[in-house]
């Protein structure tokens, strides 16, 4: 988040520049309507369909990485499947056990009550798609923006063991193992753009619109000594495991807004580097996001991007 704050305080720093040398009603008319090219003056103004390649970065809401920290605080939703906390995982029955004791070389272990992570969060996704826009003008257009994202929540769950601890290193041997969800994600956004002119090859934009998101949930799984556990599963014998039997996937409705810059390259191309934010009804399972203020259960929450669009 403070990378995202940094970023947003940049662009927006950026407008207060570009205000103070933004021409004049006419000098903007004459330089949206005429551009220099190749010694010569010419009309250049913009319309039309435009077509363009994303690339950038996705931030996800840590409220729904929460989904994998392993307390299972809300349903699957799968037919068969559910969802194991940490503790009933690592001792569904005594061949897991003996599993698990192997792996860390101790006679027994515990997981404590605060075992599961309290602040999971997602690592940055790398998000690519495509771009379909309509340009009235330089100015103003209609866009639709297809992006794809994958994200991993990772973080650490702890594990008491009855062997004795290290040297300076308190009374019990506490060991730290990962814990993993896995997710795709397809974002749609269609909405209008507007830009305030910086110089005739260079606007700075503002957007909104509306958007969709389909959340697929992949997998969520515990890491011990190179071995995973599954937590999403249905036990049926004592060697007999299946995992979920639906493809756990969820779409939602919300809305977006986004700023940042655009820059055209004589007659048909064009890059943008922008900033979004996405105000997303995020469907996972039976998942409900909250308001962190009052805790009061909430419909949508925040998921960010930073990309770079290539247009022609």
């Amino acid at each position: 988040m403070k990378t995202l704050t940094s970023l947003s305080f940049l662009l927006f720093f950026g407008v207060t520049l570009v205000a103070q040398q933004m021409p004049t009603t006419t000098e903007y008319a004459e330089l949206r309507k005429l551009r220099y090219d190749d010694d010569e003056w010419e009309f250049a103004d913009r319309s039309g369909f435009t077509f363009g390649l994303n690339l950038g970065a996705y931030f996800g809401n840590k409220q729904s990485a929460m989904f994998y920290n392993g307390n299972a605080l809300w349903e699957l939703n799968d037919p068969l499947a559910q969802i194991y906390t940490i503790e009933e995982r690592l001792t569904l029955n005594q061949l897991t056990q003996q599993q698990v004791q192997n792996l860390i070389a101790a006679e027994g272990f515990t997981i404590p009550f605060d075992a599961a992570p309290g602040n999971m969060r997602y690592n940055p996704g790398i998000m690519f798609g495509f771009r379909i826009g309509y340009r009235f003008n330089s100015d103003n257009g209609i866009f639709l923006d297809a992006n794809y994202a994958t994200l991993k929540a990772a973080d650490k769950f702890t594990l008491r063991t009855n062997l004795l601890p290290d040297p300076m290193q308190g009374t019990e041997d506490i060991r730290l193992y990962n814990i993993i969800g896995e997710e795709d994600r397809l974002n749609l956004n269609l909405g209008y753009r507007t830009g305030l002119m910086i110089n005739e090859q260079t606007n700075w934009y503002f957007e909104t619109g509306a958007s969709m998101l389909a959340v697929r949930m992949v997998d969520n799984y515990l890491e011990i000594e190179g071995n995973t556990f599954d937590l999403w599963l249905s036990f049926q014998g004592p060697n007999f495991f299946q995992g979920p039997v639906s493809n756990l996937t969820g779409t939602g409705f919300g809305y977006y807004v986004g700023t940042g810059v655009e820059v055209f390259f004589n007659e048909t191309y064009e890059i943008n580097l922008g900033l979004r934010m996405n105000r997303d009804r995020v469907i996972m399972g039976g998942f409900e996001a909250w308001n962190p203020r009052t805790g009061e259960p909430r419909n949508r929450i925040n998921n960010w991007s930073f990309f770079v669009s290539f247009t022609l």
